[in-house]
C-alpha cells in the first residue's frame, strides 16, 4: 500500500484535531485533507476518526495511524539532523582524475582540504581518459588542453603550462640535440593512445616516422620514466624540464601552451564534499591564470 501522503495527513489530523489546522500545517486545501482521510479509511476498511462539531477525534485505528506517523516523522527528523551533521563533519572519499605530470598543481589544495576536513580521503586517478562525471566515475576532473565543452559540466581555468620537447642528458650525449631540420632522425617517446585534446601527442604520431617511435607508453607516468631514462625525446611541462636538473629542452619550435581546467558536474557541485574542495581549489590558485 503506497499511502504515505494519506498517512501523514491522518497523523497531522489526529495531532491537531481540525481540518483547518491540518490543511494549514500541510499547506493544502481542506478538501485535500478530507480526500486523504476518505481514501485511507477506504483502503484500510476502517474508521479512523469520529467527526463532530468540535473536530476530528481518532478512533483506536486512528491512534495506530497516529503512532505510525509519529515514528516516521521522528525518523525523518533524526535523518535530517544526521545528514546536516555529516555535511559539517565531512567524512568519506573524494575522487579526482588528473594526469600525473599535473598533480603538483592541486597538491596544495588537497593538503588544505584535508586540514580543514581531516575525515576526508582523496583518491587520485592518474589517467588520460575522460571520466564521466555525471555517472560518478570521478568527482572532479583536472584536464589540460582546449576548454572542455562537455554538456552540464562547470569548467574553471586553473593554470597555463608551456609544453616543450626535451630529452635526458644521456640521450643528448649519444644522439645530439634535435632541431626543426633533423627531428625525424631522432628517437621519440609518446603515448600509444591518441586522445584529441593532447595536440602534442597527435603531432608526434602524424610527423614522426613509425620506426622513430622508440616507446609507446600507456600513460604519462611511464612516458616520463622513458624520458628520464634517456630512451628518447618527449614532451613535458617546461617548468618540470628546467627544475629536473637532468633534462634539456630541445631547440624546436613545436611548443604548445596547454591550459589546465577543473571540471565538476553541475548536479554534483552541491554535494558538500565536492563543493568544499572546489572552493578550496579555486581559492588556492588565486586567479587570474598563472604560468607553470
Amino acid at each position: 500500500m503506497n499511502k504515505w501522503n494519506e498517512i501523514r495527513t491522518a497523523y497531522k489530523l489526529a495531532k491537531l484535531g481540525t481540518l483547518s489546522a491540518t490543511a494549514e500545517a500541510l499547506g493544502v486545501h481542506r478538501s485535500t485533507v478530507m480526500r486523504h482521510i476518505d481514501t485511507l479509511e477506504e483502503s484500510l476498511n476502517s474508521t479512523l476518526f469520529q467527526r463532530s462539531d468540535k473536530g476530528y477525534r481518532p478512533t483506536d485505528a486512528g491512534l495506530e495511524i497516529m503512532r505510525l506517523g509519529e515514528v516516521t516523522d521522528n525518523h525523518f527528523s533524526q535523518l535530517s539532523s544526521r545528514l546536516k551533521s555529516n555535511e559539517q563533519i565531512l567524512q568519506g572519499t573524494i575522487t579526482i582524475t588528473i594526469v600525473s605530470e599535473l598533480a603538483s598543481i592541486i597538491m596544495p589544495a588537497i593538503k588544505q582540504y584535508q586540514q580543514l576536513y581531516p575525515g576526508m580521503n582523496v583518491e587520485l586517478i592518474g589517467d588520460i581518459g575522460n571520466f564521466n562525471l555525471e555517472y560518478g566515475e570521478a568527482d572532479i576532473a583536472i584536464r589540460a588542453g582546449e576548454k572542455p565543452t562537455t554538456p552540464d559540466n562547470i569548467v574553471r581555468p586553473l593554470v597555463e603550462t608551456k609544453l616543450v620537447f626535451c630529452a635526458h642528458k644521456d640521450y643528448i650525449d649519444q644522439y645530439g640535440l634535435a632541431n626543426n631540420l633533423n627531428f625525424s632522425e631522432h628517437r621519440f617517446v609518446t603515448l600509444k593512445d591518441r586522445p584529441e585534446h593532447l595536440v602534442w601527442n597527435e603531432w608526434i604520431h602524424q610527423n614522426i616516422p613509425e620506426n622513430n617511435l622508440a616507446i609507446l607508453a600507456s600513460n604519462h607516468q611511464l612516458l616520463a620514466h622513458a624520458i628520464f631514462s634517456g630512451c628518447g625525446i618527449g614532451v613535458l611541462p617546461q617548468k618540470a624540464v628546467h627544475d629536473s636538473g637532468e633534462l634539456i629542452e630541445m631547440p624546436m619550435e613545436f611548443n604548445w601552451q596547454a591550459s589546465v581546467w577543473a571540471l565538476v558536474h553541475r548536479d554534483m557541485l552541491n554535494m558538500p564534499k565536492i563543493r568544499k574542495f572546489f572552493d578550496v581549489l579555486i581559492e588556492q590558485e588565486n586567479w587570474p591564470i598563472r604560468f607553470l
